[in-house]
Order: C-alpha cells, then sequence, then structure tokens
C-alpha cells in the first residue's frame, strides 16, 4: 500500500509508484489514499482544490505504472459532510459529491483495463520515442509482455513518439478519452498529438 496524498507531489508519486513496483520480491501493491477529488491541495483552500483531472492523472499513473488496482476518494464523501463548512476546507454535501465527474470516470479505467489482459501488463517507459517529461506532465507507458498492446498516459495533451512495433500481429490504434470512456481509431503511426490539450490515452493492441 502507498499513500500519494493530497499535495501536487507529482516527483513523489512517481517515485513511490517506481520503487514499489520494482520491489524483491514482487508483490501487488495500490495508492490506499491518492489526492481526493475536492480536496484543498496540501490542505490549504487558499491554493485550490483538486479536480477531475487531478484525480483521473493519479489513478491512470499509477495502474499503468503496474499498481494492481486503485482507491478513488471525495474530499465531501469520506467526512459525510452535510453541506456546510466540514473538517479541512469540504465544501459541499456528500450526497451531490457522489455525482461529481471524478468518480464516474473510474469506470472508464477499469472497463479499459477489463477489456485487456492486463495482468501480463508492466510499465515500459522505452518504448517512448520523445521525452516522457517530469512533473504535472509526465507521460508513461505500458505494455503487455505477450505483445498483445500497448498504452501510453499523456496527462496534458503532450505529442509524443512511440515504438508501436512491440504490438505483435494486426495492430489498430485508439484515442480513449479518460472522461467519457470512447475510442476513436487513428492511424497506426509512430507520431501522436492527441485530439485537445487535456489528458488522453492510446491505446494500440492486436485485433488479429
Amino acid at each position: 500500500m502507498i499513500q500519494g496524498g493530497h499535495c501536487l507531489r507529482y516527483d513523489v508519486r512517481a517515485e513511490l509508484v517506481d520503487t514499489t513496483y520494482d520491489t524483491d520480491p514482487a508483490k501487488p501493491f495500490l495508492d490506499g489514499e491518492p489526492i481526493y477529488e475536492e480536496h484543498p491541495y496540501c490542505w490549504e483552500p487558499e491554493q485550490g482544490f483538486s479536480t477531475a483531472q487531478d484525480v483521473r492523472r493519479d489513478a491512470y499513473w499509477s495502474v499503468l505504472g503496474g499498481a494492481a488496482g486503485h482507491t478513488y476518494g471525495h474530499h465531501s464523501v469520506w467526512q459525510f459532510n452535510d453541506g456546510g463548512d466540514g473538517e479541512l476546507g469540504a465544501r459541499g454535501n456528500w450526497v451531490e459529491a457522489l455525482e461529481f465527474p471524478g468518480a464516474g470516470q473510474m469506470r472508464h479505467l477499469r472497463e479499459l483495463m477489463e477489456s485487456l489482459p492486463f495482468t501480463r501488463g508492466q510499465p515500459n517507459p522505452s518504448v517512448l520515442g520523445s521525452a516522457a517529461g517530469s512533473g504535472a506532465e509526465r507521460i508513461v507507458a505500458n505494455t503487455a509482455s505477450d505483445g498483445s498492446y500497448l498504452l501510453v498516459y499523456t496527462p496534458a495533451g503532450q505529442g509524443f513518439s512511440v515504438d508501436t512495433s512491440v504490438v505483435s500481429g494486426d495492430p489498430t490504434a485508439y484515442w480513449f478519452d479518460p472522461r467519457s470512456g470512447a475510442f476513436d481509431e487513428v492511424d497506426v503511426t509512430e507520431d501522436y498529438t492527441p485530439p485537445t490539450d487535456e489528458d488522453w490515452l492510446l491505446l494500440v493492441e492486436d485485433a488479429s
């Protein structure tokens, strides 16, 4: 179990995931307390509140980084805030918070991974032909050991180059929208530019 926490500690998150995945002997792990949706950054409301994109970024970084799963939280839900000023800067009613976008978007990640032989997946930054970046813009890649799929998550709409030859058979490529769960088929190539400057995931899979 790791704890990413509620500050924007992007490099700390990367180190937590990478070092835990590399533990010998290998063992399953997940982030038991990633950044909650609508949580004041570092518990300081004047810094702003976390968004659905913050939540998605943590989730995709962790799962593509080798985590066995992921957890989701909302700052008003865990304390059952009744709509007044809650603990640690909470705002809003917990029942209404159940409908926040990040909560619903977590199912898209689960459905994506369950549609693939995800137990064969492993983090594989070596397939990136361009710089992975750092901080909030760090791009991560995951490939299946049997060549059945390749995943690349770009958290801020950055373009990238990737070696799609790691996918065997008849590769087909899609942009996957983490907000809606929709797929859009695109050409298989080496260079990709996401449709918008939001977060996107590239899926290349063996369609044979």
